[in-house]
């Protein structure tokens, strides 16, 4: 039995797809960010953390990449046609920066904002009670409401970008956040947060992917960027058609 679980935790790997940047290839082909990942490519399965996926992106370059993407949220498998370019006005052959992660029970790994207090450090980053859910940064997951105190705490008085999720626009966006204590109200945030059974994604949320909604430059500066190379000479200016 336990042999069989962990076998299951050992299959469900991939690259989480972070910091999709507008108008690139992975733009194009919808993928979204924190809920995706990509679990193949070019018929091979990508369960290990290797050079497989970039060498394919790089041999592929202004030719179609056959993938297999897996969401987290609609518990879904889509094939995808990506074509890695140098010639499309932004960062790397995708625009998409990745990092290697298990999607096992990766749908539990969230928190959800149950309330914000007025003036609050919440309240500035735009934080919707009973709407949004905190999915974590590019370094690192909310796997519980101590992750996110954590993720503050190393982040005091400083800016921290993380992924949010909201249930009513079904959107995916990068929010940032400055934990002070400062603020004049309790907490770091000035937000009641919870995690756990009660506050995952409901079940009118789950038959999309989401979409993601990002900022018109590159995110997730930690992260890999999905060619593992520097990013290529910028192409000749010319006006968009």
């Amino acid at each position: 039995m336990g042999q069989g679980a962990s076998q299951e935790e050992a299959d469900a790997t991939g690259y989480r797809v972070l910091g999709v940047q507008p108008s690139s290839p992975a733009s194009a082909v919808g993928l979204v960010s924190f809920f995706d990942f990509v679990v193949a490519c070019d018929g091979i399965e990508l369960r290990e953390l290797d050079s497989t996926f970039i060498d394919k992106i790089k041999a592929s370059e202004d030719v179609p990449l056959p993938c297999v993407v897996y969401n987290l949220k609609s518990r879904q498998t889509r094939d995808v046609s990506i074509t890695p370019t140098r010639n499309w006005g932004g960062q790397g052959m995708l625009g998409v920066t990745i990092r290697f992660d298990t999607y096992y029970k990766a749908d539990e790994c969230l928190v959800r904002v149950l309330d914000v207090a007025d003036g609050s450090p919440a309240a500035q980053a735009g934080l919707v009670a009973g709407a949004d859910y905190l999915l974590g940064t590019a370094e690192r997951v909310f796997s519980d409401a101590d992750a996110l105190l954590d993720e503050c705490t190393l982040h005091l008085d400083a800016a921290v970008e993380v992924y949010v999720y909201n249930v009513d626009s079904d959107e995916v966006r990068v929010t940032v956040l400055v934990p002070t204590y400062t603020w004049g109200g309790d907490g770091c945030l000035g937000a009641d947060v919870a995690h756990g059974y009660l506050h995952r994604l409901p079940t009118r949320c789950r038959g999309t992917n989401g979409v993601s909604i990002e900022p018109d430059r590159p995110v997730a500066p930690n992260a890999r960027d999905a060619t593992g190379a520097s990013p290529p000479p910028p192409p000749p200016r010319r006006e968009s058609s």
